[in-house]
C-alpha cells in the first residue's frame, strides 16, 4: 500500500482523537470516560479483533523473526532512554520512566489496527503484528518492564501479581482461541462472525477517541527538552534499530516493514501506568506518551517511506 494511504489512515484516526480533545475541552467527557473506553477496548473489542485476524490469517513462519527484531529494538531503546535521562542529569526515577517510555510501543491499541488497515491479511502481516504485541509488548512489559521500573523507582520489589495480571488479560485467551479456530479449522455461525467483525473494527476508533479524552497537555509544562529527547528515542531510534535487526535477520519485506512499524509506534499507555505504579516519574512518562502520540502522525509515514526506499 502506498505511503500516502498510511497518511490518510493516520489523519482519519487523529481526527477521531481531535474529537476526544474537543469533548474534553468542552467538559462533555473526560478521564473517567476514557478509562471506560479503555476497559471496553481491552476486554471486548481487541479480543474480538485478535480472534478475527488469527482465525483468518494465522501467524506466518517469518513472524518470529519480526519478534526478534522488535525485541532487539526494545532492549536497545530501554538502555538508550536511561542513558539519555542520565546524560540530562535527571534523577533515578526519571531515568526509569525514560527507559520504559522509550522502549515499549503502543503495538496493540495502535500498531495492530494500523497494520491491519495497511496490509489486511496479506502475508500474515496482522498476525505478525499481534505476535509482536503479545510477546514484545505484553509479556516483556510485565516482566522486564516491571523489573526495570521497580529497580529504578521506589515501588519496592516485583511480586507475582504482575504475572497473574498478564495471564488474566482477555487478549491472552483470545490469541489461543484465534489460533485454535485457524488450525482446526472450526466453522462459526454467520452471526458470530459478523459480531466479531463489528466489534473488532471498532477498536481503532474507540482507542483514538479514548486517547483524545485522556490527553493532558499540562504534563508537558517545563519539560520540553527531556520530552523531545525521549520522543526521538521512541519514534526514530527504535525503528532504526528494528530495521537494522530485520536486515541482519534477512526478513522478507512485509515482515520487516511490520517489525519496523510496530517499533515506531508511540509510547505504550500501559508503560505509563507501570512507571507510576513502581515509583518512577509518572508525570514524565505521561508527557512522553502525549508527545509521541502527537508526533507519530508525522514520524510514521516518514519511517515507512524510508524503509520502503531502502528495501527497494
Amino acid at each position: 500500500m502506498p505511503t500516502g494511504d498510511l497518511v490518510s489512515q493516520l489523519l482519519a484516526l487523529f481526527a477521531v482523537l481531535g474529537v476526544g480533545v474537543l469533548l474534553r475541552a468542552a467538559g462533555r467527557a473526560g478521564q473517567t470516560d476514557a478509562a471506560a473506553l479503555h476497559r471496553l477496548v481491552i476486554d471486548v473489542t481487541t479480543p474480538a479483533l485478535v480472534i478475527t485476524v488469527l482465525r483468518r490469517a494465522g501467524i506466518g513462519a517469518g513472524a518470529w523473526g519480526a519478534v526478534a527484531a522488535s525485541t532487539v529494538a526494545l532492549f536497545a531503546c530501554a538502555f538508550a532512554g536511561v542513558a539519555v535521562a542520565r546524560a540530562l542529569g535527571l534523577p533515578r526515577a526519571a531515568q526509569g520512566a525514560a527507559g520504559l517510555v522509550g522502549s515499549f510501543s503502543n503495538t496493540g491499541f495502535l500498531g495492530v489496527p494500523v497494520v491491519l488497515a495497511l496490509y489486511g491479511d496479506a502475508g500474515g502481516a496482522a498476525g505478525t503484528a499481534i505476535l509482536i504485541d503479545t510477546i514484545v509488548t505484553m509479556v516483556m512489559l510485565w516482566t522486564f518492564g516491571v523489573a526495570l521500573a521497580a529497580r529504578m523507582g521506589t515501588g519496592g520489589a516485583v511480586d507475582a501479581r504482575s504475572l497473574l495480571q498478564l495471564l488474566r488479560q482477555p487478549a491472552v485467551a483470545s490469541i489461543a482461541i484465534g489460533l485454535a479456530l485457524h488450525a482446526l479449522p472450526i466453522p462459526l455461525p454467520t452471526w458470530v462472525e459478523r459480531a466479531l467483525d463489528a466489534l473488532g473494527s471498532a477498536t481503532p476508533t474507540l482507542v483514538f477517541l479514548a486517547l483524545g479524552l485522556s490527553l493532558d497537555l499540562r504534563s508537558l509544562h517545563g519539560r520540553v527538552r527531556p520530552l523531545v529527547a525521549f520522543a526521538a528515542v521512541k519514534l526514530l531510534v527504535s525503528p532504526a534499530v528494528a530495521f537494522g535487526a530485520a536486515l541482519a535477520l534477512g526478513l522478507e519485506r512485509t515482515t520487516a516493514e511490520v517489525a519496523v512499524l510496530q517499533s515506531a509506534m508511540p509510547t505504550s499507555m500501559v508503560s505509563v501506568i507501570v512507571a507510576a505504579r513502581y515509583g518512577c516519574d509518572g508525570q514524565l512518562a505521561a508527557g512522553t506518551a502525549v508527545v509521541t502520540t502527537l508526533g507519530a502522525v508525522l514520524s510514521l509515514p516518514i519511517v515507512l517511506e524510508v524503509v520502503r526506499r531502502l528495501l527497494g
